[in-house]
């Protein structure tokens, strides 16, 4: 078990004695930074949990099978997530690198949102569930014509960019942005009536983003957990999680990977040797056509910000600029942004930049929890700057 997983050993070795102990809690939850392989981490803990096997990575049950391919019915996933990014760079990746495990990391980060629309969620009259779902089913009719042990299959690039295309469809039509009371309520409800015998496990990721209601609705689950089933929460964000729902679980932190082990999974995981990309962070940016760009846009836009005089054509060169940022890209410009001001001279400003990450913060969570556009975001980005000196 884990064979799959970089990284971690301490805490995959703490894992492993609980879990062949049968001491394994049924509500944890994963910490760490993005990267740092906390959904690679849940996913794994499904499978082994609900495995009827000998719980290895190469076990032919059928519930490691369909775990690994992420349509288990015992398992439930909710809460927010970059979808866009990892879909649309397996997809790329699997253009680029025709194998078997692009194959399955593409299918696995597709079914990673499809199955926020689980049945589970919503009731079959509901008008927005009645029109995402043709949408939906050609989702799952291009996948599976996706066979990961299939060595003959071609990726037919027209179908993968429709799939993708489907998938930004999915996004636009229900917000995801949260974790709403009811998905909580329907999880009650569905682990206290499912006949099935085996084991139940509910992934929430970003779990820090809740409201007043899911919290305690969530509150109220942990406290008195259904039989046989299994909570596994995750964030980035420790400190935003409230202290009632962190005292009823346990936490597995998952440290920073070393720089070894980064460059090791990018070798085995993306099957890359080159040594060119030594983060998956790094890797993942450079299948984006627009990072170059996105790169020089970053410094420009330091630059005018530190400025004390702002120069009017830099502005108009920014605002130009920004209408050429995808939704998709708008996360790593705002992480590009960041690490420019991180370099600079020991005697800038620190107000100043502390300003500037806060405001960054405030910016992606309008983008990502308030549904506001990119374009908006960046046009008000834009103007934010131009007011500090």
């Amino acid at each position: 078990m884990f064979e799959n997983i970089i990284g971690h050993a301490q805490i995959i070795g703490q894992l492993k004695r609980e879990i062949l102990a049968d001491r394994l809690p049924s509500s944890i939850l994963l910490e760490g930074m993005p990267y740092s392989g906390k959904n690679t981490l849940a996913l794994e803990l499904a499978r082994v949990i609900s495995c009827t096997g000998d719980r290895s990575w190469n076990c032919q049950c059928q519930s490691c099978r369909s775990q690994k391919l992420v349509t288990n019915p015992d398992t439930l996933m909710i809460g927010p997530d970059n979808f866009m990014e990892e879909i649309q760079f397996t997809g790329e990746l699997m253009l680029h690198k025709n194998e078997r495990a692009t194959r399955f990391m593409f299918i696995r980060a597709v079914r990673k949102l499809t199955r926020r629309f689980d049945p589970v969620f919503f009731d079959e009259n509901e008008t927005k569930f009645k029109k995402i779902q043709p949408v939906l089913e050609d989702i799952e009719t291009q996948l599976e014509e996706i066979i990961p042990e299939n060595d003959r299959y071609v990726p037919n690039e027209k179908k993968i960019e429709k799939t993708v295309q489907n998938c930004r469809t999915l996004l636009k039509e229900m917000n995801l942005a949260t974790i709403p009371v009811n998905q909580l309520r329907k999880i009650t409800f569905w682990s206290h009536t499912t006949t099935s015998e085996s084991r139940k496990i509910v992934i929430i990721e970003n779990a820090e983003k809740m409201n007043d209601s899911a919290r305690n609705s969530l509150l109220k689950i942990l406290e008195e957990p259904p039989e046989n089933t299994f909570f596994i929460l995750l964030t980035s964000r420790l400190g935003e999680i409230i202290p009632t729902i962190k005292s009823r679980l346990r936490i597995y932190d998952l440290k920073d990977r070393t720089p070894e082990e980064k460059r090791m999974v990018v070798q085995r995981v993306f099957r890359d040797t080159s040594g060119s990309c030594s983060s998956i962070s790094e890797y993942i940016e450079s299948f984006d056509p627009d990072i170059e760009n996105i790169n020089k846009l970053a410094v420009r836009f330091v630059s005018y910000f530190m400025a004390a005089n702002k120069d009017p054509e830099t502005k108009n060169y920014l605002k130009n600029e920004f209408k050429n940022i995808k939704s998709e890209s708008l996360k790593i410009y705002f992480e590009k942004i960041l690490s420019c001001a991180s370099k600079l001279d020991k005697n800038t400003d620190m107000f100043k930049l502390e300003k500037l990450n806060m405001y960054l913060r405030q910016s992606w969570f309008n983008f990502e929890s308030l549904n506001i556009s990119s374009d908006n975001i960046l046009s008000d980005l834009l103007f934010f700057a131009g007011g500090v000196v």
